[in-house]
């Protein structure tokens, strides 16, 4: 798997190869229902030559959105015993399944849950809501450009501007959630139904 993001913004072609090896294990986790791509990859699937800034995995699972929502990073990485975990008020499974995301964590992979409640969860800090996605991601690619030098389509850029503009990028976006903790966000104003139609399941 490590080959995945070995370029910075690799081709969609790059990245297919590893999909299914990446979310083996994530398959037979207890409380996973079924594992799906989603965004960018999925929206360009039959077209190999789209660059991509990263991955985006989405799992239907069987937890409440409040038993994910309680986890975060501190939790996950501590060792504490099952009995342990339920007399704090946590479901062990869904840390369990928090800690198999983790794993993904050195690749530019966003992890993304649907909860058996039907909310849409995420794996680190997101804007509320899709418009202040949208306007934050906007911002971030001007900052890129701006400080690259460039007005062109990134992604036909050589590697080295492309790693160049993708780190200006996630600078932006990291600056914008910067102190808050690691851990499961719900995102608000969001249809599941439209979630699932536009995912590809694996």
């Amino acid at each position: 798997m490590s080959s995945w993001f070995d370029k910075c913004m690799p081709k969609i072609k790059d990245v297919m190869p590893y999909i299914n090896e990446a979310v083996s294990s994530l398959k037979h986790v207890d409380g996973v229902k079924s594992v799906h791509i989603w965004g960018s990859y999925a929206k360009n699937i039959k077209k190999p030559n789209t660059r991509i800034k990263d991955v985006d995995i989405l799992a239907k699972t069987n937890f409440h959105s409040g038993d994910l929502l309680a986890v975060d990073k501190g939790i996950v990485e501590s060792i504490s015993t099952d009995n342990y975990l339920e007399n704090q008020g946590y479901d062990p499974l869904a840390i369990k399944f928090s800690q198999k995301f983790l794993t993904f964590s050195e690749y530019n992979v966003d992890c993304w849950a649907i909860s058996r409640d039907r909310k849409l969860v995420h794996w680190g800090p997101i804007c509320t809501n899709k418009q202040e996605s949208e306007h934050i991601g906007r911002e971030a690619e001007k900052y890129a450009y701006n400080n690259v030098g460039i007005k062109k389509d990134i992604s036909k850029s050589a590697e080295h501007v492309r790693n160049n503009w993708y780190n200006h990028y996630c600078s932006y976006l990291n600056q914008c959630f910067e102190g808050m903790p690691t851990g499961w966000y719900k995102a608000e104003d969001v249809k599941v139904r439209e979630i699932i139609s536009q995912a590809i399941k694996i």
